[in-house]
C-alpha cells in the first residue's frame, strides 16, 4: 500500500476534485457541477480529499441541511461521496467516511443526512430516516445522529444547500 492521507480540500485540488467526482459518477456533469456550487456559494462545512502516494484519488464534502422544526440543532448533508474508480474497494471510501463522520462531530453537528445506498451506508452507523426530505425518497433517505437521540420526536423535511437545487444530480 501506497502512502495514503485524508486531509482537507486545498486551493489547488479543485481540478483533480472534479476529475474525481466526474469518473465515480460515470462522467455525469451534474455531481462535479454541484461541488462547485456548494463551494461558490460557501455553502460547504467541511470538504476532504484522498491522497495515494501523490494521486488525489477520493473526496467527500458536507452542505448545509435545514429541518424546520429542529432550528437550534446543527445538521450536515453528506454528498458527494467519491473514489476514483480503478481505487474503488480498497478502503479509501471507508477511510473518508469515518474521517468526515469524527469531524462533523468535532464541527458540533447533531446528525448527517445522506441520499445513497442502505447497503454501503448502514455499515457506517446511518439507518432509514424518519424524517421527510424534498426527494421523496424512503429508504435511501438516511440518517446518523451524532448527538444520540436528537432527532427524536421530530418531523419535517430536511432541506438540502441551495446548490442541489440547481444542479441535475
Amino acid at each position: 500500500m501506497m502512502n495514503r492521507l485524508i486531509r482537507d480540500e486545498e486551493s489547488g485540488d479543485t481540478e483533480s476534485i472534479s476529475r474525481v467526482v466526474r469518473a465515480a459518477f460515470g462522467d455525469r456533469d451534474g455531481e462535479p457541477e454541484l461541488v462547485r456550487l456548494l463551494r461558490e456559494r460557501r455553502e460547504v462545512l467541511i470538504s476532504l480529499v484522498a491522497i495515494e502516494g501523490s494521486d488525489l484519488v477520493g473526496h467527500v464534502m458536507i452542505s448545509m441541511i435545514e429541518l424546520e422544526t429542529a432550528a437550534r440543532l446543527r445538521f450536515g448533508g453528506l454528498a458527494p461521496l467519491s473514489v476514483t474508480p480503478s481505487m474503488q474497494s480498497v478502503g479509501i471510501g471507508s477511510l473518508l467516511m469515518s474521517t468526515v463522520i469524527a469531524r462533523s462531530r468535532d464541527l458540533g453537528l447533531d446528525a448527517l443526512f445522506l441520499l445513497g445506498n442502505p447497503a454501503y451506508y448502514s455499515r457506517f452507523g446511518f439507518g432509514s430516516s424518519h424524517i421527510g426530505n424534498e426527494y421523496g425518497a424512503t429508504d435511501a433517505f438516511m440518517h446518523l445522529e451524532l448527538s444520540p437521540g436528537c432527532l427524536s420526536g421530530l418531523a419535517g423535511t430536511a432541506r438540502y444547500a441551495s446548490a442541489f437545487q440547481d444542479t441535475d444530480t
